[in-house]
């Protein structure tokens, strides 16, 4: 796969693995990529969450394959946010027939295939920028999400929930104590299950109160879009109860 040194920061340059077992409720693998992390959903149809940055639909396949999925196994991809690394290959998705869901506060971003500006939270986060594409292939979502969304008819027992905060039209993904969460944080760059805060948020306090309502939720499996998983006990920690 595509992950140089220069993007360990955002990618952790692992395979594709599982990376939650059937004994959470639901098995969820994932293909880590050039910036990303795309998450495979199993159930009577396999879902994705997320479709990675632009120029990694290859290693996407291969990941999948590894993880025992093809493409035409998957009815439905859902789309967190609308920053490329995320976006990126949601119309090459749709043009092989799966449904592509995204949240409703990013179908800017999405029609005009664009990522949009970036609110940076800290100093390293500015210099990330130079690498992150600015472009992906435009698409119109065919489920705009702008309150929950049930997933049962694309094979998963599982809802897409709108949570703005790390972009406007930013969603999380919620099958029962796993909710997987985009980019409302990330994982460490030495300890992958390590919380810590992203790179950059639209509006950091909003992206705080949402990783407040999934812990107010019961959420114990946090599933993310750079590096992870992280614990209920980690993100307690590090973000607090409130």
């Amino acid at each position: 796969m595509r992950c140089a040194l220069v993007v360990s920061a955002l990618a952790a340059c692992a395979p594709a693995r599982m990376t939650v077992p059937r004994s959470q409720g639901v098995a969820i693998g994932t293909v880590t990529l050039s910036l990303s992390n795309v998450h495979v959903m199993f159930g009577e149809h396999p879902l994705l969450v997320d479709t990675g940055s632009p120029g990694d639909l290859v290693d996407l396949r291969r990941g999948l394959r590894d993880l025992g999925v093809r493409l035409a196994d998957i009815k439905c991809a859902v789309v967190t946010h609308g920053h490329a690394d995320h976006a990126g290959n949601a119309r090459a998705l749709q043009k092989l027939g799966i449904k592509i869901i995204a949240g409703e506060g990013d179908m800017w971003r999405e029609l005009a295939g664009v990522h949009g500006h970036l609110t940076s939270t800290g100093v390293f986060a500015v210099f990330l920028k130079l690498i992150i594409p600015g472009h992906y292939d435009a698409f119109w979502p065919d489920i705009r999400v702008a309150g929950e969304y049930d997933l049962h008819d694309c094979g998963v027992d599982a809802k897409v929930i709108a949570m703005p905060g790390h972009t406007r039209g930013s969603v999380v993904v919620i099958a029962g104590k796993v909710a997987l969460v985009g980019d409302l944080f990330r994982g460490g760059l030495v300890t992958a299950g390590e919380p810590k805060e992203h790179f950059y948020q639209d509006d950091l306090a909003l992206a705080h109160q949402r990783i407040h309502e999934l812990l107010a939720r019961g959420i114990e499996v946090f599933v993310l879009g750079h590096a992870g998983p992280a614990t209920r006990a980690d993100v307690i920690r590090v973000f607090g109860t409130h």
